[in-house]
């Protein structure tokens, strides 16, 4: 299973959960990720930030990253988030509340 964190700008995440969906589609369709549902959450505070919990098919990742179906729909994820440097954080851990977010997984 991989996390992935997206750093969606504060007026693009409307779009970011229209277009995530496709992503989703196309993985499914293509035979990149598991048939099982991907699970998505959004945090509380600021910045707003996605956890996004996929199963990917192992070893196809690279390939993926290739694919000419994917390339366009990751390039409109691409314009909707932004770069983020963690702040340090002095204990070790974080305590971050987060909300699941039900997509249309099948656009």
């Amino acid at each position: 299973m991989t996390f992935g964190t997206y750093y969606v700008r504060a007026d693009a995440t409307e779009e970011f959960e229209r277009v995530l969906p496709e992503s989703w589609a196309a993985l499914r369709r293509l035979g990149f990720v598991a048939d099982e549902q991907p699970r998505l959450f959004r945090s509380v505070s600021e910045p707003v930030r996605y956890v996004e919990l996929v199963t990917w098919v192992p070893g196809v990742m690279d390939p993926a990253h290739e694919h000419p179906d994917l390339i366009p729909i990751w390039l409109r994820l691409a314009k909707l988030v932004e770069p983020h440097t963690p702040a340090v954080v002095e204990r070790g851990l974080v305590f971050d509340e987060f909300v699941p977010v039900v997509l249309n997984a099948d656009a």
